[in-house]
């Protein structure tokens, strides 16, 4: 496994201070964005972002290394879906990973086309 230190972000530059958003590396959905942040060097900044606020909203897959949102995460395995995936999917959005309760054909948050469990195929 060859983990990254932090998830994949995005550094937001402004007059009082660098904002980071950070990204899951499996679905790309926006998991945080700090609030602006002030350290001598952008490198002690990311540092600083991650481990007070990016972090736990991450799980680490223990099989690649990425950092991935719980929605991307199969916790009994402790890897991500792509590494172990679910026997069968999840009822959630796979893009922007909001709980889906109801069968819709596409996200009602970010449009993206859903499975449900059992299906095998997109609904």
């Amino acid at each position: 496994m060859d983990a990254q230190k932090t998830a994949l972000y995005k550094r937001i530059s402004g007059s009082d201070g660098n904002r980071y958003k950070f990204y899951c590396e499996l679905s790309g959905a926006l998991a945080c964005t700090t609030e602006p942040i002030r350290a001598e060097t952008t490198e002690e900044e990311l540092q600083i972002a991650w481990e007070t606020v990016g972090k736990i909203h991450f799980n680490l897959c223990h099989k690649c290394g990425k950092w991935v949102i719980d929605a991307v995460y199969n916790a009994d395995v402790w890897e991500c879906v792509e590494c172990a995936p679910y026997e069968a999917e999840p009822n959630y959005c796979k893009s922007c990973g909001i709980r889906i309760d109801k069968p819709f054909g596409k996200c009602p948050a970010c449009g993206h086309k859903l499975v449900y469990e059992g299906e095998g195929s997109e609904a």
